[in-house]
C-alpha cells in the first residue's frame, strides 16, 4: 500500500453493475468521507457508494527463498481451563 493511501485510509466506492466498484476519493476522517458520500448523492442520485475503511494488505509478501529445514520437534500440548 502507497504511503498516501495510508494516510488517506476511509475510501469510497460507487458500486456498479455486475459487482463492480470505482473509487471516487479517500479521506483522512470517516466524516469527511460522509460528508462527501451526502453531497455526491445529491449530484448523482440514482448512483450507489459505499464508504469502507482501507486497513492494507494483510497478507505477507511472498518470498522466493526456500524455508531452512528445521528438526523435528514434539509437539507441545497446552492444557487451558477457564473457571
Amino acid at each position: 500500500m502507497a504511503y498516501q493511501h495510508q494516510l488517506n485510509p476511509w475510501v469510497i466506492h460507487q458500486l456498479l453493475p455486475s459487482l463492480k466498484q470505482h473509487t471516487i476519493a479517500r479521506f483522512r476522517s470517516r466524516a469527511e468521507a460522509e460528508g462527501y458520500v451526502k453531497v455526491v448523492t445529491r449530484l448523482t442520485p440514482n448512483a450507489k457508494f459505499a464508504i469502507a475503511f482501507d486497513a492494507g494488505s494483510a497478507s505477507p509478501t511472498k518470498s522466493t527463498a526456500k524455508p531452512a529445514a528445521t528438526p523435528s520437534m514434539p509437539s507441545a500440548k497446552v492444557k487451558v481451563s477457564i473457571s
